[in-house]
């Protein structure tokens, strides 16, 4: 073989590996992103007092709208959760509701939100009250002013409750998993 085709042939190599790595990096850090979400979603203790809340943030205002629109339906209605319709309970699955509750909501059997007129800090301290009185244990308690991420267990439950500022009050969403 000359000299020319060698060098030909290994340029072609080369122009080939770069195409693919073009096509392909985007694939990964699509499948990279939706992994580290998975990830984060399924060890949420370890994730809320690992992450801070400008990290939080980061990750979802850097995410791209492609990627977005690929994750599952139900991570879609989160939105809804924080605008809870209809008229509050006393109880849900043996969790007190605030009295102060406004608007609530059960959107499946492992989630419920209502509002309320009070502050995070009301949140904070009625569910540290009420759930320690009722057996649960804290695993995780992250407060920020106008926000909270609590998160308790239970035998083999537990109970993530996030609390929100909305415009009108306030908002908690329960989320239990068994």
């Amino acid at each position: 073989m000359s000299r020319l085709f060698k060098v030909s042939m290994f340029a072609m190599v080369i122009v080939f590996l770069l195409a693919c790595s073009l096509i392909t990096n985007p694939i990964n850090d699509v499948k990279n992103t939706a992994n580290t979400a998975q990830a984060m979603a399924t060890d949420v203790s370890s994730f809320a007092s690992a992450m801070p809340m400008e990290t939080l943030v980061a990750l979802a205002t850097n995410l791209p709208l492609g990627t977005l629109e690929a994750l599952p339906s139900e991570i879609a209605q989160i939105g809804n959760y924080f605008d809870p319709q209809g008229t509050p309970v006393a109880e849900w699955n043996g969790i007190p509701i605030m009295p102060q509750a406004t608007a609530g909501q059960e959107f499946d059997a492992n989630n419920y939100s209502f509002k309320f007129t009070g502050t995070a800090k009301e949140a904070v301290d009625f569910y540290d009250s009420n759930l320690t009185t009722a057996g649960w244990s804290s695993m995780v308690t992250t407060s920020e002013g106008q926000g909270a991420l609590l998160v308790y267990s239970k035998e083999d439950k537990f109970l993530t409750i996030t609390v929100t500022s909305a415009d009108d009050g306030t908002v908690v969403w329960m989320s239990l998993t068994q």
